[in-house]
């Protein structure tokens, strides 16, 4: 007869190795999911796209009732003509400033590396590029006077 020592170590590596084994199994795609979210996540905290919607928030108020609107600076900025006031909304460097009746400036967009407007018709178009290589775009539709 043979006798069974319960209290025995044997085998037992092999069965820890087999726990250990199953618990790395369960937790690396937990960890790639993981990854993978906060990688989206960190996509949504960059603050150029919300900058961006603020700034077509502000210039809103600007195109709406304004009398002309043109382009200054080879498409590199815009000219709102509004009654007797003349507002500049310009590209200078890495910021999109504004301009009222040719005194200081106002920055309203800031990260910017490259863009420019477009009137067609009665129709803005703003393209712009951030630093971070985000790319946003606008379309406002003009109520000018004939």
């Amino acid at each position: 007869m043979h006798r069974v020592n319960i209290r025995s170590s044997n085998g037992f590596a092999f069965l820890d190795s087999l726990l250990e084994l199953l618990a790395l199994s369960v937790m690396l795609p937990l960890a790639a999911m993981f990854y993978l979210f906060s990688t989206q996540f960190l996509v949504e905290l960059d603050s150029s796209a919300t900058e961006f919607r603020l700034f077509t928030l502000e210039l809103q108020p600007y195109l709406e009732g304004s009398d002309r609107v043109y382009l200054t600076l080879k498409g590199k900025g815009v000219r709102i003509v509004k009654g007797k006031t003349v507002y500049d909304i310009e590209l200078n460097g890495t910021v999109i400033r504004k301009r009222k009746a040719g005194l200081g400036h106002e920055i309203m967009l800031t990260d910017v590396k490259g863009g420019h407007f477009e009137v067609e018709g009665d129709r803005l178009k703003i393209q712009l590029e951030f630093q971070s290589g985000a790319k946003e775009e606008a379309d406002y539709a003009l109520s000018l006077p004939d």
